[in-house]
């Protein structure tokens, strides 16, 4: 399958980037700086200029690929213009390349933002991304992760479609994250799924089987 990852060089893509790669599959980041090109061709991938707030970009650079994958977080700089438009934008290019595939990396909460204690702003950008990419026609998917961390993955989450959020152990690692992502290109019964996803004991392949 060849790949093209939206925030192929956040702290998620980048590994993200190299599961695709070491499951076999061709895989193109896209880039927003020259000087990141070299870290993606490094590890297999092909590098791609574009931008997703820049809708004009981004029919080129997923050209010839079987899969999208948004995976860009403004880190809360940007919620409108990166987290709900950019998704919005490359959504309507996977359209427009005739690509049906496409995988969201969205946020725990963003199925209910008005029950946020916090971060409501940024629920509320996932969730309209997130409620335009399940009216667009593609066999989509949205992953909803939980309290992201930089341990070791473990390769083992429980799922849900929507957790208490005042529950304990609503932590996933970015490894994990990845994974769940590289695993649900493949996985149909994903399609046409949105769920949460946190620290568990059952494999990821097999979880995302239950969804």
């Amino acid at each position: 399958m060849q790949v093209f990852i939206a925030g192929a060089t956040g702290q998620v893509g980048r590994i993200a980037v190299a599961k695709a790669i070491d499951s076999g599959h061709g895989v193109t980041g896209m880039i927003r700086r020259e000087e990141d090109r070299g870290d993606l061709e490094a590890i297999g991938a092909k590098a791609f200029m574009a931008d997703v707030t820049e809708p004009e970009t981004l029919d080129q650079a997923i050209a010839g690929h079987d899969a999208v994958v948004f995976a860009v977080g403004s880190q809360g700089e940007a919620l409108e213009q990166v987290d709900r438009d950019g998704a919005i934008n490359l959504c309507d290019a996977t359209k427009r390349a005739g690509i049906d595939r496409f995988v969201l990396l969205s946020s725990i909460g963003a199925g209910h933002p008005k029950d946020a204690d916090k971060l409501e702003d940024y629920l509320h950008a996932k969730h309209q991304a997130d409620e335009y990419v399940m009216s667009s026609g593609l066999d989509w998917t949205i992953l909803r992760p939980g309290t992201l961390t930089d341990e070791q993955g473990r390769g083992q989450i429980r799922t849900k479609d929507q957790f208490d959020q005042d529950e304990d152990g609503l932590e996933i690692t970015r490894s994990d994250v990845a994974g769940v992502i590289v695993a649900s290109l493949v996985e149909p019964k994903t399609v046409g799924k949105a769920f949460e996803f946190v620290k568990g004991e059952t494999r990821i392949r097999e979880a995302l089987k239950a969804v």
